[in-house]
């Protein structure tokens, strides 16, 4: 016996066929969701990781900032300290200067001379003083220069003059004192030639 199918087929295969599409539609709509949703989650995750990061960085910043204060203000009291310990060195090698001025000087001032004045003005030190001949000034001179203490003499104004009865010369010489390194200097200088052969 034959069958025959009265039922409207296509426009039931086009109802299936629109179903399939929507709920392809909907798989697609709902992978899409996913796939935004995964890669959303995973920029996410790093961009917090990358904040942790900078958070952590950033306390390693303020630590190392406070660090560096320090250190600056270790530099300052040691700049202090060292500044105070040079005042002190500086005291120290001129404490007694003026002992050793006047007996350098009285062990340099030849015979025939006669000193009236000193007057010292930082390392600078002007004398006056009498000489019974040009010669005695100018051997004053050289012992000045020979000297530990003294250098740079400079013969200011010579002239002459009477004290007493007696013609003589009157002078105004004026020396620099060595800075204490440079005469101690000169000292050892001077005690390595003396203990060479």
């Amino acid at each position: 016996m034959i069958r025959i199918n009265l039922l409207p087929y296509r426009e039931a295969q086009r109802a299936q066929r629109s179903q399939l599409l929507v709920l392809a539609f909907i798989g697609v709509l709902l992978l899409a969701a996913l796939l935004y949703y995964g890669i959303y989650s995973i920029f996410s995750a790093r961009v917090s990781a990358e904040q942790q990061k900078v958070r952590y960085l950033q306390g390693v910043t303020t630590q190392l900032d406070k660090k560096i204060a320090s250190i600056a203000d270790l530099r300052k009291k040691r700049d202090e300290l060292l500044s105070r310990e040079g005042i002190i060195t500086d005291l120290q090698d001129q404490r007694d200067m003026v002992v050793r001025l006047f007996n350098t000087l009285a062990r340099v001032t030849p015979d025939g001379i006669f000193l009236t004045k000193l007057q010292q003005t930082g390392n600078s030190i002007r004398v006056n003083g009498y000489s019974q001949t040009n010669s005695q000034v100018a051997a004053f001179m050289r012992s000045i220069e020979a000297s530990k203490i003294f250098a740079k003499p400079e013969l200011n104004i010579i002239s002459k003059s009477k004290l007493g009865n007696e013609e003589v010369g009157q002078f105004t010489l004026q020396m620099s004192i060595r800075p204490p390194a440079a005469a101690n200097k000169s000292d050892a200088s001077a005690q390595h030639k003396d203990t060479q052969p």
